[in-house]
């Protein structure tokens, strides 16, 4: 669900905002396509800071017409969403200097909300840093430089957005309710499964309009527990793209991919796995989601073949996508109602183990049995892991606390992430596994 406390980046052109916003979300948000109606002027994105979650809103330059005047288009864009906002990061470039239309860009900043802060970007050195005192010249309190390139200056950052986001905002009213987007290419069957799904279960409570296009989501009950459930356009590709793999619809998947908990993917068991398969779970993988993988059209392969057939299709499919090696698999016929009981205790026990947490002191037993099994490997040196915990669920995230950071062989991640997942049976989980260093004094 989308977090309660939004910071909007505002700028001038080619400032880096959209750097700066990929590095504060953590990933590269890609731009689908220049299509019409696929490209928006504002990109939105969930970032989180020591358990403090917000929501993080990226806006086109603001740009000045001869006479001073900030272009409309981009304005009203902005507009929309800055009253709203908690916080308004301006950032500025350090390259550039302290610029004329940096302060009309804050004097428009405070007529619309008194909440920001200001970001210098490209500051890679101290005389850059010192450089970028000037635009203390703007009446600002408070000032960050940062290099969005080299990572520079944005824990700094991230420490004072935290600090403005009070431990729990109220809501806008009513229960948050965990949200599954059905994806699949076109004519996979994933339409008829939504409506098979609805139609078994009889539950529906209301329709809501979804934030992206052709989407509309439905609040119903399975088995006692409320969902938002969003059926979005079957992806398919798109005409005279000369070859490209992207398809067209594939950016509004993207979309409702991001703003939920769990991925129900509906492929096709007479086509097999498609590049467009290949790209939602992935997606899906990157985001660190929670993902279902339903094999529709079951009734297509005869009885006496099925159960060759469903080992021989899951064995396909972990070796086509080993990243997705977590994600459990349900085969089902929307057409006859088969398999849905199965699909909805699936998605309950997934979405139950995506926000499971687990105590600390069971972490650190299970911990120890599988360093006592398996020694850490490192890259140089000894290492020794002090301890773990579980810093936050929706993707269960755990932190190893280690004598040195940087020695620790990213196979034995592998084996600690695979020893958590086997005890307490993340079954459709993306595991995040962090290491921190413990300074000798804390030890």
């Amino acid at each position: 669900m989308k977090s309660d406390f939004t910071v909007l980046i505002v700028g001038r052109e080619n400032v880096g905002k959209s750097s700066i916003f990929n590095k504060l979300i953590n990933q590269q948000k890609a731009i689908v396509d220049d299509f019409p109606g696929v490209t928006r002027d504002r990109l939105y994105g969930e970032a989180e800071w020591f358990g403090k979650k917000f929501t993080l809103v990226d806006t086109g330059g603001i740009l000045f017409d001869g006479e001073d005047l900030i272009k409309t288009k981009v304005v009203d864009t902005i507009k929309d969403v800055i009253k709203s906002a908690d916080l308004v990061l301006m950032v500025a470039d350090g390259r550039s200097g302290l610029l004329p239309d940096d302060k009309k860009i804050l004097t428009f900043i405070k007529e619309n909300n008194p909440n920001y802060v200001v970001a210098v970007n490209k500051i890679d050195s101290q005389a850059a840093v010192d450089k970028s005192y000037e635009f203390y010249n703007l009446g600002i309190d408070t000032l960050f430089p940062v290099s969005s390139a080299h990572s520079l200056g944005l824990d700094d950052l991230l420490d004072y957005i935290a600090e403005k986001i009070p431990a729990e905002k109220p809501g806008k009213g009513g229960e948050k309710l965990p949200k599954i987007a059905i994806t699949g290419r076109e004519n996979a069957g994933k339409s008829s499964l939504f409506n098979a799904l609805l139609k078994e279960e009889r539950s529906i409570v209301t329709e809501i309009p979804g934030t992206t296009r052709d989407a509309v989501d439905s609040v119903i009950e399975m088995k006692g527990k409320k969902f938002i459930i969003v059926d979005t356009a079957g992806v398919k590709k798109r005409r005279n793209m000369k070859g490209k793999p992207e398809a067209f619809g594939i950016g509004r998947s993207f979309a409702n991919v991001k703003r939920s908990d769990v991925m129900l993917h509906v492929m096709d068991i007479m086509t097999g796995i498609t590049e467009v398969d290949k790209k939602l779970l992935g997606y899906a993988a990157e985001h660190l989601k929670a993902v279902v993988i339903c094999v529709n059209k079951w009734d297509l392969i005869k009885p006496s073949e099925r159960d060759a057939k469903r080992a021989e299709y899951i064995a396909y499919l972990r070796d086509e996508m080993k990243f997705m090696d977590y994600a459990p698999v349900v085969f089902t016929s929307a057409k006859n109602a088969t398999g849905l009981e199965k699909v909805i205790d699936i998605v309950i026990h997934v979405e139950n183990k995506y926000n499971f947490r687990v105590k600390t002191s069971i972490l650190n037993r299970m911990i120890r049995e599988a360093v006592f099994k398996k020694a850490p490997v490192t890259k140089k040196g000894s290492l020794k892991i002090y301890y773990a915990t579980q810093v936050s669920a929706a993707p269960p995230t755990f932190t190893l606390f280690v004598n040195s950071a940087d020695k620790i062989h990213e196979s034995y991640m592998r084996y600690i992430e695979n020893k958590i997942r086997e005890a307490f049976g993340y079954e459709g989980c993306p595991i995040k596994l962090k290491v921190k260093q413990k300074e000798k004094k804390e030890a």
